[in-house]
């Protein structure tokens, strides 16, 4: 669970910079043109959140079974994005090449924390002796 939580908030860290200090790279990365200049806003303050949660999952690392709060909220975060990638996908207002990374990726992001979530140890009665 440590690594896995190491290798999320790297992945978390690094593309939250890019999309505060480079935000147009990162549109032409996921075939994204023309957009407003706003959207660079957007993505400046989503990044904003990426760093912060990358900061969470690094705190995190440090005692996973503590703060099992976190893998829970990735989960959480994985679902969600697959789900929002999957509708929008459905809808059209993406097409797969811009889409179909994030999605993968959060679905293998959830599926390691799934496996990875510390389960209870079934206790054995004492056997009479």
């Amino acid at each position: 669970m440590r690594n896995l939580m190491l290798l999320d908030a790297a992945v978390l860290l690094l593309l939250g910079m890019l999309l505060i200090f480079a935000p147009t790279k990162v549109e032409a990365a996921f075939r994204f043109k023309d957009l407003p200049a706003g959207v660079d806003y957007i993505l400046g303050l989503w990044g904003c959140v990426l760093v912060t949660l990358g900061l969470g999952y690094t705190v995190a690392a440090s005692n996973p079974l503590r703060h099992l709060v976190w893998a829970q909220m990735a989960i959480a975060r994985g679902l969600l994005e697959c789900l929002l990638g999957a509708v929008f996908l459905a809808r059209g207002v993406v097409t797969f090449q811009q889409a179909g990374v994030g999605i993968i990726v959060a679905g293998l992001v959830t599926i390691a924390y799934v496996a990875c979530y510390p389960r209870p140890v079934a206790r054995q009665a004492p056997q009479p002796g």
